[in-house]
């Protein structure tokens, strides 16, 4: 039976190549570099980005320490409003060795505020990992999350830990490990706001970034997928009508089997298929696109044979506690799997970890480390207070500089962006320490 849906989804995608002609065709195989990949992913780092993302636990930016109490995108922007998830967001991503403006971008839409506040106009923030293959470059592989969170008392409290710090934390999972691999196609990661209202967010994005829609080969939306109170490790995919879109429901199938994740999901493929979330202003474009979700629906005659709602979402009891981090950590492997076939892997940024060696004298810190063939920058970091501090980046593959610290990392990165893995060294007792 399965073979007859593959037949019918190519003859269907074959049609919709008269809409969308970068829209490939996707045979895959098992791939040692996507292996290695969902190899490297951290649930328990997951689950912390969630913690402090639901005001589990406390969290510490450059506007001071506190709890993330409500991600609602009326406060999100709000300067006043501290400590920001959005905030927390850049930070986070900075210290993945992210730099903003150069690998992710801020995308402000005129909304709500207009020209009354403009500094608390909403936002979304999109991370880029550049394809490497001249031919398929251009062509975007997009893995989105909502960022903001609601209940009967979003302004104050609205930990949405399920709804959505499960997809927002799944986009900084992913982000953690793919910028150590290249890819033919280019990859982003997008954090949207203003979901919760009408999608008015990834709305703003369609709009503002229509160049991209006809290059855009898939949309995997992470919404409210870590809940799971029977364990029996069934979620929902809701591709809808357009055959793009069912094409990549039949990719999550073959990496959930050549990946032994242990799922099972009730594909949605017709027009029941749930419309409010982000994937639906890329449909309305005729973009392929899924929502990843949760067992939430009935479906009758599918896979998971039952509706296991998280009930607790839109309220103030979305919390931590209702998380089943086995099964929504691989949901979320099964997601970021399915987005590298798509993007095709070429392979490891670096083939080696350059060994750095260093010193201190006179006030100054002196760092050498080997040359790697393909690196057209290296960043040098110092660890500050339990938070890495991007000191300079730099062309040579030495540094000094007058300097206070005892811990330094350095990274490699190469053209197109893709980092190596950092190699630590501690100036206190000369010892050389590569961490990944």
């Amino acid at each position: 039976m399965r073979a007859i849906f593959h037949l019918l989804s190519l003859v269907a995608l074959g049609l919709n190549l008269l809409v969308s002609p970068n829209l490939p065709f996707f045979a895959i195989q098992y791939d040692p570099l996507v292996e290695s990949i969902l190899t490297e992913t951290q649930p328990d780092r997951w689950l912390d980005w969630i913690a402090s993302l639901s005001g589990e636990k406390p969290v510490k930016t450059a506007q001071g320490e506190g709890r993330i109490l409500t991600r609602s995108s009326f406060v999100l922007f709000d300067p006043q409003r501290q400590p920001s998830a959005f905030d927390y967001l850049q930070e986070e991503l900075g210290q993945l060795g992210f730099v903003k403006d150069q690998d992710f971008k801020i995308h402000t839409y005129n909304f709500p505020y207009g020209d009354r506040y403009p500094e608390k106009n909403w936002q979304n923030l999109i991370l880029t990992f550049p394809g490497s293959d001249p031919q398929l470059q251009n062509e975007r592989v997009l893995m989105v999350a909502h960022l903001d969170s609601i209940s009967d008392q979003e302004l104050t409290l609205a930990p949405g830990a399920d709804d959505n710090a499960s997809g927002s934390a799944g986009l900084l999972e992913a982000a953690a490990v793919l910028r150590h691999y290249q890819f033919s196609r280019t990859i982003n990661l997008i954090w949207f706001s203003g979901e919760e209202l009408s999608r008015v967010g990834s709305e703003h994005f369609v709009e503002d970034y229509a160049e991209w829609l006809p290059d855009i080969v898939g949309v995997i939306n992470l919404d409210m997928f870590a809940f799971d109170w029977d364990n029996d490790r069934c979620f929902e995919i809701h591709a809808g009508v357009l055959p793009g879109s069912q094409k990549i429901g039949f990719l999550f199938e073959d990496v959930i089997d050549l990946y032994r994740l242990d799922l099972t999901f009730d594909f949605i493929d017709d027009e029941t298929a749930y419309p409010f979330s982000d994937h639906k202003p890329f449909w309305d474009e005729s973009v392929p696109a899924v929502m990843v979700f949760e067992n939430g629906f009935f479906q009758p005659g599918k896979t998971c044979n039952n509706a296991d709602r998280n009930t607790t979402y839109h309220s103030t009891s979305d919390t931590l506690t209702y998380i089943n981090q086995d099964t929504g950590f691989s949901i979320l492997k099964s997601a970021i799997g399915t987005a590298a076939h798509l993007a095709a892997p070429e392979g490891y940024c670096f083939a080696e970890i350059s060994q750095v060696s260093g010193f201190s004298k006179s006030g100054f810190i002196y760092l050498e480390w080997a040359p790697l063939p393909t690196a057209s920058a290296y960043q040098i970091w110092i660890l500050d207070e339990g938070q890495w501090v991007l000191q300079e980046t730099t062309s040579h593959p030495s540094w000094f500089s007058p300097a206070s610290g005892k811990i330094f990392r350095v990274v490699a990165i190469d053209r197109w962006g893709c980092q190596s893995y950092p190699v630590m060294v501690n100036i206190a007792n000369q010892e050389k320490n590569p961490q990944r």
